[in-house]
């Protein structure tokens, strides 16, 4: 690992003005020079997983993915919640994830999961999912979670994060993804 922490910032939410893509933007610009993060944008061009894919027959995509998050120290997630869980894409590219089984990019991969809704639960039930999934599949996933409720009062209608409060816990969860890509546990 070198001196600046690589995060891989992935949201969930394929919606130009998506809540969940504002909070992984303001996450990058409340870190220091010690953070460098990289947004994945590919969750709507990957294909459906299925195991007839795999091997020789793997999409340029699920590749790329590989590649991408095999590259980072750490994953930031920040999904929407879709029918009280994860939405379709962000579970997809999770399946891509968890392959060559046991031996997948996200495994003993630091990941911390976070949200943020309309509603007044913030999408806990989409980060509860997305995290089990995420242990299933072997990733290191941080005890500390972010739901923030009521997303329409704390971004504007230009994507940027105004909550202070949100602005604090947010910092917090990223400081303590890196303490868990550093020393392998959040400090």
């Amino acid at each position: 690992m070198s001196d600046r922490l690589k995060v891989l910032a992935i949201s969930g939410s394929v919606r130009e003005s998506s809540f969940n893509t504002a909070l992984l933007k303001a996450a990058s610009e409340l870190t220091g020079s010690e953070f460098e993060f990289e947004f994945y944008d590919g969750i709507a061009q990957l294909p459906i997983f299925s195991q007839e894919l795999e091997g020789t027959n793997r999409p340029k995509q699920a590749t790329d993915l590989d590649e991408v998050i095999r590259a980072t120290d750490a994953v930031l997630i920040s999904t929407p919640e879709y029918n009280g869980s994860l939405p379709g894409g962000l579970k997809n590219l999770l399946d891509w994830g968890s392959r060559p089984y046991a031996n997948g990019p996200f495994a003993g991969k630091p990941v911390a999961v976070i949200s943020t809704s309309t509603g007044r639960y913030g999408g806990a039930r989409a980060v509860e999912a997305t995290s089990d999934i995420l242990r299933h599949i072997g990733a290191s996933v941080l005890n500390d979670r972010l739901t923030v409720a009521s997303a329409q009062s704390k971004i504007d209608s230009e994507g940027v994060l105004r909550d202070d409060i949100t602005k604090r816990s947010l910092a917090h969860i990223v400081e303590r993804l890196r303490d868990l890509a550093k020393f392998g546990v959040a400090a």
